[in-house]
């Protein structure tokens, strides 16, 4: 009964040891895992809401773009005491529809990568790379079981499975609970003021507050008492008639003059009050997107390549203390 129990062990058998039952341990696990269907799903749903959140960035990007090339666009026509004066503010915006045009490609790149990790996800997630899984890691366990030499290229070809089916379910459920964790709130915040910006700065006119006095409106609030007064009557004598001709002109020339100093001055101040209002909302703009590209930076790139290669390590380590063992009993 013990020679047949002790038959399938080689001369150069290669023990079990703590690490060796805890790596197998894990390997089960691992497939198991890559069987259940929420894991696969909850990978899915984590995706599709990252995709979700860059598409309505790229989408708040381009219509902030497009405001702000209007914007640029806008060319103010002041004309003080006859003199043409014409300013644009296409060299002001230059830089921020610079960074708005950047954070645009920056948010489909960051789509583009999370319909990447979708199309990855379903085919790692195919139940033919599943079921080669469980084969060769059964045959695998089997051969260790049996305290037998794992063959290489049976040890990389599970290492290469196993992580082709793990790869992106990992690095997505690890990312979305990192943001989920730490960078939600902020980027709510900053997705929720640039899409506040976006409707300010579409309703923002410049040139609004420049047509508030004219001369014309002036004038014509000069006529009516000129009119009035215009047709004296026959009693009053021809000096009174001349001395009120003299109150009229100097009441008109006077308001005219203020009229057109206040043309020369107002729109100056209130225009000097939007552009300062124009440029402190677009300063707090460039924060804001700022902040939202490195959240996705972190999202799309930093922490799926950080868990990519702590996950590589570890389907390394899985395989790797059989090898040496087995080297050192083969010399």
């Amino acid at each position: 009964m013990n020679n047949l129990l002790s038959s399938p062990r080689a001369p150069g058998a290669i023990p079990w040891t703590p690490r060796q039952i805890a790596l197998a341990c894990l390997l089960v696990l691992a497939v198991l895992l890559c069987w259940l269907p929420a894991f696969q799903a909850m990978a899915d749903s984590y995706v599709d809401d990252g995709l979700q959140r860059s598409l309505l960035s790229f989408a708040t990007a381009r219509a902030l773009h497009s405001v702000v090339s209007v914007l640029q666009g806008t060319e103010l026509a002041v004309q003080p005491m006859g003199v043409g004066l014409t300013l644009t503010l296409g060299q002001v915006l230059a830089p921020i529809s610079d960074l708005v045009a950047q954070f645009a490609d920056w948010m489909l790149w960051a789509s583009i990568a999370f319909g990447l990790q979708k199309l990855l996800l379903s085919m790692g997630g195919s139940y033919g790379v599943t079921g080669v899984l469980s084969l060769i890691a059964l045959a695998w366990l089997l051969l260790r079981w049996r305290q037998q030499t794992v063959p290489t290229w049976l040890s990389r070809l599970l290492v290469v499975l196993l992580f082709t089916r793990l790869v992106m379910p990992v690095t997505i459920i690890g990312s979305e609970a990192l943001f989920q964790h730490f960078m939600a709130g902020t980027y709510q915040e900053n997705q929720i003021a640039t899409e506040g910006a976006v409707g300010q700065l579409q309703q923002f006119d410049v040139r609004g507050p420049a047509k508030t006095p004219t001369t014309p409106n002036t004038l014509a609030d000069a006529a009516p008492p000129a009119t009035a007064q215009a047709a004296p009557s026959e009693s009053t004598s021809l000096w009174e008639r001349f001395k009120q001709w003299g109150q009229q002109a100097q009441q008109s020339a006077s308001q005219t003059a203020s009229g057109v100093q206040s043309l020369v001055r107002n729109p100056g101040d209130a225009l000097r009050d939007k552009l300062g209002e124009l440029q402190q909302q677009l300063d707090q703009q460039v924060e804001r997107l700022v902040t939202l590209m490195v959240v996705f930076a972190l999202q799309t790139l930093v922490i799926p390549l950080a868990l990519f290669w702590a996950l590589l390590q570890l389907c390394k380590g899985l395989l790797a203390g059989p090898r040496q063992q087995g080297s050192r009993s083969s010399s």
